[in-house]
């Protein structure tokens, strides 16, 4: 079966084989993350933030740029701008560019927290 031209063009400005690595604050907050699910709503809730996170992982090998922007104004200025995903009730904060093939988890935040503030300062 033959890719469409799209999908190679695609496929092209995509890197595969992203290295998705953890940084020591967002392994610790994760680690934090779970720990209180564990005590306050059981092993369920914790096996369903770490299942989440791997699923993010994965996907984010595949397509590394698929976070939104932490800075919209920081795309022209930054090869490398901070970018955030979604993880069941957290927000991951990443940092990937296009000429890279590693990706790196950098911290982990509570959806409801100032999240954004805390990350631009």
């Amino acid at each position: 079966m033959r890719a469409s031209v799209a999908q190679t063009k695609l496929a092209a400005r995509v890197p595969t084989g992203v290295e998705v690595q953890v940084s020591e604050e967002f392994a610790v907050r994760l680690d934090e993350a779970v720990a209180y699910r564990v005590d306050n709503y059981g092993l369920r809730s914790a096996r369903k933030l770490i299942d989440s996170v791997d699923a993010i992982r994965k996907l984010l090998v595949g397509s590394p740029l698929m976070g939104a922007l932490v800075d919209s104004d920081a795309q022209a200025t930054d090869t490398r701008p901070l970018r955030w995903v979604r993880v069941d009730s957290y927000i991951a904060i990443y940092r990937a560019g296009r000429d890279t093939q590693t990706l790196v988890l950098l911290t982990l935040f509570y959806v409801t927290s100032n999240w954004r503030r805390r990350v631009l300062g």
